[in-house]
């Protein structure tokens, strides 16, 4: 269900940035978190299943622990299985890492244009209510 999509998506960040040293703080990154569309078919309207995001910004990092907890995060996600796609930028201050998890959750950390990171993840597709809709 959406209810059930929503709480595996905050669980997955919120055990993520419990491994990292320093500990940030989690603020909501508004735009980036909720329900939306599924887009498997962004020109068929009729799908009428959602899928939910979260995107958090870890504050209480500085710029210069950027690639130190980018490392953390990035072996706590091997340590649990998910999948890493592709990662850059680690040399740089600005490392980014996408990914996924076993149960298809979309899994992102970011780095910003002025250094900050943020941390994400999206649910597969999902009927809101957990099956289909009378037809």
């Amino acid at each position: 269900t959406q209810q059930h999509a929503t709480a595996r998506a905050d669980q997955i960040l919120r055990e993520t940035a419990a491994a990292i040293t320093p500990r940030p703080t989690l603020e909501v990154y508004q735009p980036g978190s909720g329900p939306g569309p599924c887009m498997v078919n962004p020109n068929d309207t009729s799908d009428k299943r959602v899928q939910v995001g979260f995107t958090y910004w870890l504050r209480g990092i500085s710029t210069q622990d950027n690639t130190s907890v980018a490392e953390q995060i990035q072996r706590y996600w091997n340590h649990k299985g998910y999948g890493i796609s592709r990662t850059s930028g680690f040399g740089k201050d600005a490392p980014n890492i996408f990914g996924v998890t076993p149960d298809d959750f979309l899994i992102s950390l970011e780095t910003s244009a002025n250094g900050a990171m943020s941390i994400g993840a999206s649910s597969p597709c999902v009927w809101p209510k957990g099956t289909p809709p009378p037809s």
